[in-house]
């Protein structure tokens, strides 16, 4: 059993994981059943929105002040370094509906890795600056380079991340007026840290993200993202989306009920290294036949 688009159902956990005003793709993983072919490689580059003007910029800032401050302000956010999530994902795929136990583990700003319990066995997808690979009950594969590079994208959106480089030069935020999301007329901020671009639309009453759309690549090609996030409930003070529901291309393919969010327990450092698989041990050499 496969998944449309391993890469945006990533993108939508690492979204959510931290829904720090609502955050999560990705990531996280869930990749298809270990497969017996290595994935396509994915496309390097992701279109980009026209530059925006200067007016849009200073509005845009103005409106990620107030993101970042309804989180608890920049010192608050600064504090958080690694979060652990645990829910419960459903997604279509072409045999039906899949359901699966997703537990992600994401250290800030370059580590995911997460654990999938599905109907086809126990897997495991990690990416780091350094590479990225997914584990099977026996075997371990690596991911082109190309897919790393879009599932590191995807940790660069998750809001917490992003409110924490409100004074690096790599991030460009940018007003876009505004749109009805439900019953409530959201703001709409442009956001794009380091090449990972990402359109969020926020209460302008606790500018808390009430969805995100964003543009992932894929094995098919590029898909468009767009996650409703809801039934926000505080842990350790921060605002976390515990509901989270994802459309790919329109269709309504993917939600995440999130059930335990810890923020700081620590992450082990093994969760992010390439496992080693036992290989047989020689045979014995044949014992010689007793002479007569």
């Amino acid at each position: 059993m496969t998944l449309r688009h391993p890469a945006a159902l990533l993108g939508a956990i690492a979204g959510v994981l931290l829904a720090a005003a609502a955050a999560a793709q990705t990531p996280a993983p869930t990749a298809a059943a270990p497969a017996a072919r290595p994935p396509a490689p994915l496309p390097t580059a992701i279109p980009t929105r026209p530059a925006p003007s200067a007016e849009a910029i200073k509005e845009g800032k103005a409106l990620f002040a107030k993101f970042v401050q309804g989180l608890g302000g920049a010192d608050k956010v600064h504090k958080v370094h690694d979060v652990w999530t645990r829910g419960l994902v459903t997604a279509k795929t072409p045999q039906g509906d899949m359901a699966m136990d997703v537990q992600t583990t994401m250290v800030f700003p370059d580590k995911i890795s997460q654990q999938v319990d599905a109907p086809f066995g126990r897997m495991a997808m990690v990416a780091t600056a350094t590479g990225a690979f997914i584990v099977g009950p026996n075997a371990v594969q690596d991911l082109p380079p190309a897919m790393k590079e879009e599932l590191l994208r995807q940790v660069r959106r998750v809001p917490l991340l992003v409110a924490q480089k409100a004074d690096d030069p790599k991030l460009v935020v940018a007003a876009a007026g505004t749109e009805k999301v439900g019953d409530v007329e959201a703001r709409i901020l442009d956001v794009n840290f380091d090449g990972a671009a990402v359109r969020w639309y926020l209460d302008p009453t606790t500018f808390r993200i009430l969805r995100s759309t964003h543009t992932s690549a894929g094995p098919q090609g590029e898909a468009k993202i767009v996650s409703d996030y809801s039934d926000y409930k505080l842990v350790e003070g921060y605002p976390v989306a515990f509901h989270l529901e994802v459309a790919t291309n329109g269709e309504k393919d993917q939600t995440l009920a999130l059930e335990e969010c810890k923020i700081n327990p620590g992450a082990e450092a093994k969760l992010f290294e390439k496992p080693i698989f036992p290989t047989p041990a020689p045979a014995a050499p044949p014992t010689p036949a007793a002479k007569p």
